[in-house]
């Protein structure tokens, strides 16, 4: 079947396979529909699997929620995330154990995912009878129109059934208040605030009134809001912070030849002009690769043990259990065969595991090996056997 052609999933006649560019408007509709409720059925078939594999992983330790390595067994499978792989889990359990009217609905296709999702998140504080109630009166009316009014229908009888229940996920949800951080593709990085929503509107006002007053021609109304923060949080005159960078450069780059990009540790490629505006303020370092991008020197400006842990930070660049992102910057320099076992303190011996891969290695059945430097070897508790080397740095393009 060519990638051009949509394979009709529901019982129709006439033809069950009809090439997208011959479909009429009623057809395209249909097929829409069929591959909504396929999809929805997949999604019920993985919370029911991820539900299954919890009950085969029981946790090993009192007051824990999933057995040590469990997560990271399914993020090897599904390559993401082992944090990822731990809420998926957690919210297919809840879903097919505590909701399952919900769970068929999907699996038949007369809800999707988004809506399952709001209705295992907004029973979350009912007991399991109260929250079977409230998923058996929002049901009986459908999907309905949009997601945010099949949000609203539950968030009613949630009331409905238990008048408290509200005000304990606001209090909830208020407990859970942040400031996170993460960086984007490009080049920039990204603040998120959570509160409550009069203080997020009474901020947002705030902001809003003082950039206007020092808006001018050659600023964006936006750029002015993000400098109006940046003085509230730092200070007008806030001095400019000192970066110390574990960087790779082209030298041809620093010699301002060519402008092949560089890339920071624990953050990724950057272009030469940011490299360079960093440099101004930045203590450097020099690293030596190969023509493949592998770690082959890191400079030494401290006792040995220093020079290594820089060494495999800079090799690793994450914490090595795959699908976890941690730098390495932040992980823990650790032996792969274990000192009290004889392993030594040498490259081909270390690894950057974060504390939380490192404690886990030491509390389930997971076992690691390096038969080569850097090269990595994990066995599961289902012992299936995954080889991992360090992400390359990329090669200069000649």
């Amino acid at each position: 079947m060519g990638e051009n052609t949509l394979f009709a999933l529901r019982d129709t006649n006439p033809p069950a396979n009809i090439p997208i560019h011959q479909m009429n408007a009623n057809q395209v509709l249909d097929g829409l529909v069929d591959v909504d409720k396929a999809r929805a059925f997949c999604d019920a078939r993985k919370a029911r699997l991820l539900a299954r594999f919890a009950e085969l992983r029981e946790p090993g330790r009192a007051g824990t929620d999933l057995a040590d390595g469990a997560p990271e067994e399914v993020a090897l499978e599904l390559a993401m995330n082992p944090h990822t792989a731990a809420i998926h889990i957690s919210q297919a359990r809840d879903l097919v154990t505590r909701l399952p009217a919900t769970t068929d609905a999907l699996e038949a296709g007369e809800i999707d995912y988004v809506r399952a999702k709001a209705m295992n998140d907004l029973t979350s504080v009912l007991t399991e009878d109260q929250a079977r109630r409230v998923e058996s009166k929002v049901l009986a009316f459908g999907k309905r129109a949009n997601p945010s009014r099949f949000r609203q229908s539950i968030r009613y009888h949630v009331i409905a059934v238990d008048p408290s229940a509200a005000e304990r996920l606001r209090r909830t949800a208020k407990a859970d208040r942040d400031v996170t951080g993460r960086d984007l593709s490009d080049g920039m990085g990204q603040l998120a605030i959570t509160l409550e929503p009069h203080e997020a509107q009474a901020a947002y006002d705030q902001i809003n009134m003082l950039a206007n007053k020092v808006k001018t021609p050659d600023k964006t109304l936006a750029q002015c809001r993000a400098d109006v923060f940046m003085d509230l949080v730092l200070g007008k005159n806030n001095e400019r912070l000192r970066v110390n960078l574990n960087v790779t450069v082209p030298m041809s780059t620093l010699l301002g030849l060519t402008r092949l990009p560089g890339e920071i540790s624990g953050y990724g490629p950057i272009t030469a002009e940011y490299a360079s505006e960093l440099a101004r303020d930045a203590m450097w370092r020099r690293v030596i690769t190969d023509d493949h991008g592998q770690v082959l020197e890191v400079s030494r400006r401290r006792y040995a043990s220093a020079a290594l842990a820089r060494h495999i930070r800079l090799r690793d660049r994450t914490c090595r259990q795959p699908g976890c992102g941690r730098s390495a910057d932040r992980s823990e320099i650790d032996h792969t065969v274990r000192y009290a076992d004889g392993g030594v303190t040498s490259a081909d011996n270390t690894n950057a595991l974060c504390r939380k891969h490192n404690l886990m290695r030491e509390r389930s059945d997971w076992d690691m090996t390096q038969p080569l430097p850097g090269t990595l070897v994990f066995s599961t508790p289902a012992h299936r056997v995954h080889t991992t080397t360090p992400e390359p740095y990329e090669p200069a393009p000649f």
